[in-house]
This record gives structure tokens, C-alpha cells and sequence, in this order.
């Protein structure tokens, strides 16, 4: 009897090993699936590779000048960006500011464009005339919602053009299908010249 039941009983560990094994592979090749595709997330996100967003906010720089004497300015500014994603993680953009009003700020260089009086004495100066920065960053998603990003660009102005490198952070979410908001915390250092820090809101349209 018991010789009779062994075949039985091996041919019924052989089907239920063999299920559970396609079971497993199935999982597997779901969880593969969701991450290159982006529909990993628990909310079932579609993935999208291209963004193109409009933000706008404003630019703080401490070592700013008004009436001979050293201000703290905050300008307003917008925002043009568009997103490449290599997957749900990666991704490289071209991010581009204009702060929509002149300035002018301290200079540290050794030899400054402009000096002018204040009532300190005089003063080493670069003026800016609604500057255009334009930056290529690499960015990684630590989180859905957070976005780190790093990278460098120049900064254009009709007086003077700077090299800058700019570090910052996003914060996306998606409101409706191809559509998303963010938020944006970032730090320019134009080389040789002043450093600024900003902060906006926007809207991006995803495809």
C-alpha cells in the first residue's frame, strides 16, 4: 500500500512545487515590470519620460546693493524647466530662471566692472540686468515626492555673464493624469561673482 502511494504522493509534490515556482517567477516578473515602467507606486502612477513645467518665485540675495548701502533683496523671478526620466529614479532636465528686475550686488572680485560710492566709502559692484540663468542637472527621486538635483549652466545678463553651479531639491505631485505640481528649494553659486537661493511653485504637464 504504501509503495502504491509513493508515486501518488511524488507526482503531487512535483505539481505543487512546480506552481508554486511559476507563482514565485510570476510575482517577480511583475515587481520587474512596475519599476521600469513606473507603475510600481501604490496610488498605480502612470510613468511619464518627458516634463515640461512653468514655476514661478523669488530669488534672495544677501549681499545685494541699494543706496550705497548692503541689502538683503528678494526678486521676483520665473521658471522654465524641462525633464527628461530615465525611470523612476533617474533623470536630467534644462532648467532655466529670469529674475524680471535690474540689481546690482557686492563684488568679491579683485578687479570689479563697476565701483560707486555709499556710506561706507566706495563700493566694488556687478550690475545685473534681468539675468537669465540656464542650467543642465541630473536629478534622483529619493522619494516620489522628492527629487534632489545637482549640475551647472552659465548665467546671462546684458553687462556680464557668469558660470554658475546650482544644488537644489523638488517636490513633485500629481494632481490629474499628465499633470503634476511641484515645488522647488534650489542654490545658484555664480562663480566669481555672488550666490543666490530661490524658491517657487509651478505646474508641469507630463507625456
Amino acid at each position: 500500500m504504501k509503495i502504491r502511494l509513493f508515486p501518488l504522493i511524488l507526482v503531487f509534490s512535483i505539481c505543487t512545487a512546480t506552481t508554486f515556482a511559476q507563482h514565485d517567477k510570476k510575482e517577480v516578473n511583475n515587481e520587474e515590470t512596475k519599476h521600469e515602467t513606473g507603475h510600481g507606486n501604490e496610488d498605480h502612477e502612470e510613468f511619464f519620460h518627458h516634463f515640461i513645467g512653468l514655476s514661478i518665485g523669488h530669488s534672495h540675495i544677501s549681499s545685494g546693493i541699494s543706496n550705497g548701502e548692503t541689502k538683503w533683496l528678494a526678486l521676483p523671478s520665473f521658471g522654465i524647466s524641462y525633464v527628461y526620466a530615465f525611470n523612476t529614479r533617474w533623470a536630467i532636465g534644462l532648467h532655466n530662471e529670469v529674475i524680471v528686475e535690474d540689481f546690482v550686488v557686492q563684488s568679491s572680485r579683485l578687479e570689479p566692472s563697476t565701483v560707486r560710492s555709499g556710506s561706507d566709502g566706495d563700493i566694488a559692484v556687478i550690475e545685473r540686468g534681468r539675468p537669465i540663468a540656464v542650467a543642465v542637472v541630473g536629478i534622483y527621486k529619493i522619494h516620489k515626492h522628492i527629487g534632489l538635483l545637482a549640475g551647472g549652466g552659465m548665467e546671462f545678463s546684458e553687462h556680464e555673464d557668469f558660470g554658475l553651479v546650482k544644488i537644489g531639491a523638488e517636490f513633485p505631485y500629481h494632481f490629474a493624469p499628465g499633470w503634476e505640481m511641484f515645488g522647488t528649494l534650489s542654490a545658484d553659486f555664480k562663480i566669481d561673482a555672488y550666490n543666490s537661493f530661490s524658491f517657487g511653485f509651478g505646474v508641469a504637464r507630463l507625456f
